[in-house]
């Protein structure tokens, strides 16, 4: 397979990493990977809780389920 020798200079300094380094930065990124995740769907669910509530879908969805005015 040929490489570029952008991919080579990749290579060549990743062969002069320790495996415990790699192994930190990798399990670093992959947390900070997590936390991202987390933080954008809080942030992408928050903004449609807000549209939904502004349209006044809970309010439709909450007297779907509740009970009829004789049970209460």
């Amino acid at each position: 397979m040929e490489t570029t020798p952008q991919i080579d200079s990749h290579l060549k300094a990743n062969m002069n990493m320790s495996k415990k380094d790699i192994i930190v930065g990798n399990f670093l990124g992959g947390i900070a990977w997590g936390f991202g995740t987390v933080i954008g769907a809080g942030v992408v669910v928050a903004i449609l809780g807000a549209i939904l509530n502004q349209l006044g879908v809970f309010n439709t969805i909450g007297s779907f389920f509740s009970l009829p005015p004789q049970l209460q």
